[in-house]
């Protein structure tokens, strides 16, 4: 009788052992299969994103020379970027855009609703379509209150889940 009781506490006291590891154990696991699905979907998402940048300029005339030529009371660069990849852009105005001039000083510019009034920033316009999907192309317009110096140039846009794509170009 004696060893029977010996055994029984022991049969007790390893359920208890085994459902205080799994209490201690089945959360973790839990939550890092959320965290591992969470990381899987935003790489997914990332690798459906692709952009290319497909032309920029400035606002400059036949001759070469800085002109208002939409008459929107400013000096622009242009940027062209097309959606190539699979998965649609949102929250556009969330994009990061920078420029470098012939000196290599990078410059943020921050979107016009962001910028609190203050130059340089930018806008974006939605080409033939009214949001950005595959294939879709906007036009972000890049607002100097005076004329940029002549020379490369450089820009590079990131959307807001950190694909980018940058251009060189000569004003």
């Amino acid at each position: 009788m004696d060893k029977v009781l010996s055994t029984i506490l022991l049969v007790v006291a390893a359920v208890v052992c085994v459902v205080m590891v799994i209490n201690a154990v089945y959360p973790a696991i839990t939550s890092s299969s959320g965290a591992l699905s969470s990381v899987s979907a935003r790489m997914n998402e990332r690798i459906k994103s692709q952009i290319d940048i497909i032309h920029a300029a400035g606002e400059l005339d036949r001759n070469g020379v800085w002109r208002d030529t939409n008459s929107d009371g400013n000096f622009d660069v242009f940027v062209w970027v097309k959606n190539v990849g699979t998965e649609n852009v949102d929250d556009i105005q969330r994009c990061d855009v920078f420029l470098t001039d012939t000196q290599m000083i990078w410059a943020w510019i921050p979107y016009v609703d962001y910028a609190g009034g203050t130059f340089p920033r930018w806008s974006y316009v939605i080409e033939g379509s009214t949001e950005w999907g595959t294939a879709t192309t906007i036009k972000i317009e890049i607002h100097f209150s005076s004329t940029r110096s002549s020379g490369q140039y450089n820009v590079k846009v990131m959307i807001p889940n950190g694909v980018t794509d940058e251009y060189y170009f000569s004003m």
